[in-house]
């Protein structure tokens, strides 16, 4: 059986997009403000207090997006509604046909690798594709990449920074409770260090679409034959650290 099911639909337009539902909003009365050119991805709420109190973030006006001022202008703070790729993609379609180019997704992943310890930070340079959604945008490929130049930039700017940063792929998955043993050696005898659930589906978006995309993790849990060993609260100031990084490297340089 294909997958999608409609095999050629990647030829093929889309029946609506963003811009039908905004025309909509707009008849109706409510305005659809201009979004900022980079914006920053997260999946956890408790994100958009940190950065409200540690870094001054306001809300924008008439826009879900949190602003957060920069040298080189405002960066946006998004919040998925909800999580995994269906979610990311709803919110990275109206982001773009609002006007943004530039995503930085932010969030937690599990660790596959034993040298890896919780609030390792992570800079994903593949991802495999075993979510549904991408499949919707481009024909099937084990592999979605990131923006090279982008990617490299956050390295370098994290890295001077003095955070230490593991790159390698991440295993994009919907199905967070359907992971398996064999699946988790399959991928750690590939070297694969991480496993989420939205990164795949957002570099195929961005990619389809002509805009930068690239991908930041903490880690937060571990998995291997044992089991899984939760550990979210304490990667939380990890990601609150790495925010406050992310924002000093996307805001004091050129983007590229």
């Amino acid at each position: 059986m294909p997958f999608p099911q409609h095999p050629r639909k990647h030829r093929e337009g889309a029946l609506f997009t963003p811009r039908h539902f905004f025309r909509y909003l707009k008849s109706t009365g409510e305005s659809v403000p201009r979004a900022p050119s980079t914006v920053i991805l997260c999946f956890t709420p408790h994100l958009t207090k940190f950065a409200v109190d540690a870094l001054h973030a306001r809300q924008a006006k008439d826009a879900p997006e949190l602003i957060l001022r920069t040298p080189l202008g405002p960066l946006g703070l998004v919040v998925t509604r909800g999580i995994g790729a269906p979610a990311l993609a709803v919110t990275v379609e109206e982001l773009m046909a609002r006007g943004t180019r530039r995503f930085v997704s932010l969030g937690i992943a599990g660790c596959l690798q034993a040298d890896l310890s919780v609030g390792t930070t992570v800079l994903c340079t593949r991802a495999i594709r075993d979510e549904g959604t991408s499949y919707h945008y481009v024909r099937a490929s084990k592999y979605a990449y990131p923006s090279g130049p982008l990617t490299a930039r956050l390295r370098r700017g994290l890295e001077s920074r003095g955070v230490q940063v593991r790159t390698g792929a991440s295993w994009t998955v919907d199905a967070a409770y359907r992971e398996t043993v064999r699946e988790l050696r399959t991928y750690r005898k590939e070297g694969v260090l991480t496993v989420e659930m939205e990164a795949s589906a957002l570099f195929t978006i961005a990619r389809v679409s002509g805009v930068e995309a690239a991908a930041l993790f903490t880690v937060s849990d571990i998995l291997d034959e044992t089991g899984w060993v939760p550990r979210f609260v304490e990667a939380r100031t990890h990601l609150h650290s790495l925010l406050k990084q992310t924002v000093a490297v996307l805001g004091a340089g050129r983007p590229r």
